[in-house]
């Protein structure tokens, strides 16, 4: 057996090894684990190893609210990505990554202030799931990644007080997470990301003047039920009772 192979396999299985840790909760011990994985993908030239590790490192750092080191991981991962992309563009694996990549580096850059980049990181993604959607449109994994870009997208446009541009972006949302959540009513996850688009749309159509009120209260109402619906299932989920305080807020500010 060579050597390269031997490093191969040694990196193959760190990355198993992390990936397995952060299912486990461990998250310092995958971080430890994805530094050491790093070392051989560099040692062994494997660029496509080193991108995944770099995607899996900075979004552990970014869950984690290190948004500094998260920050610079991705910026490590993005130009890992673009080089994989010159010699395999149509590889839907790498455009993904990508894209989830671009989405949280917005999120980051929003953060600190930095609008400029974080629009031109969250338009570069959604082109990159538009790209794929257009490929493969039934893809569940890229339409629900495109709309937690939407959704971030629109939050952003909506803090910089551009809410015609952020309404059309929730638009596109609604009808992408309407869709799957049409397919899979028992899933939790597109519940939950639908009536948050819903209850930004109303807020966002709330800014537009009081011609959007009507409009407004049905996206709100729509957004309640669905978050209420979800708290019977997750009585002690945090986040869901802050979605309804939220969506309840917005509504009172109608009156």
């Amino acid at each position: 057996m060579s050597r390269s192979k031997v490093k191969n396999l040694l990196l193959l299985k760190q990355i198993h090894s992390a990936v397995s840790n952060i299912k486990k909760g461990r998250l310092d011990k995958a971080l430890e684990t994805l530094d050491k994985a790093e070392k051989s993908a560099k040692k062994s030239k494997s660029t496509d190893a080193l991108y995944y590790i770099l995607f899996t490192r900075g979004g552990i750092l970014y869950s984690a609210s290190k948004y500094d080191d998260a920050l610079e991981t991705y910026g490590k991962a993005l130009e890992a990505g673009t080089e994989l992309l010159k010699s395999d563009p149509e590889n839907p694996d790498y455009q993904h990554y990508m894209g989830t990549t671009l989405t949280n580096t917005g999120n980051l850059l929003k953060k600190k202030g930095e609008n400029d980049k974080a629009a031109e990181s969250y338009t570069r993604a959604r082109e990159i799931y538009i790209s794929l959607l257009s490929q493969d449109p039934d893809n569940a994994v890229f339409r629900s990644y495109a709309g937690d870009n939407l959704n971030n997208y629109a939050t952003f446009l909506m803090e910089t007080g551009s809410f015609e541009g952020a309404c059309e972006i929730l638009k596109e949302s609604i009808e992408i997470y309407g869709k799957l959540f049409e397919e899979k009513p028992d899933n939790v996850g597109y519940q939950a990301e639908l009536s948050v688009a819903l209850s930004q749309l109303g807020s966002c159509l709330m800014q537009q003047g009081p011609e959007k009120k009507d409009a407004a209260k049905q996206n709100f109402d729509k957004a309640l039920a669905m978050q209420e619906n979800l708290l019977t299932q997750q009585p002690e989920n945090k986040k869901i009772q802050e979605a309804i305080a939220l969506t309840r807020n917005r509504l009172e500010g109608l009156e």
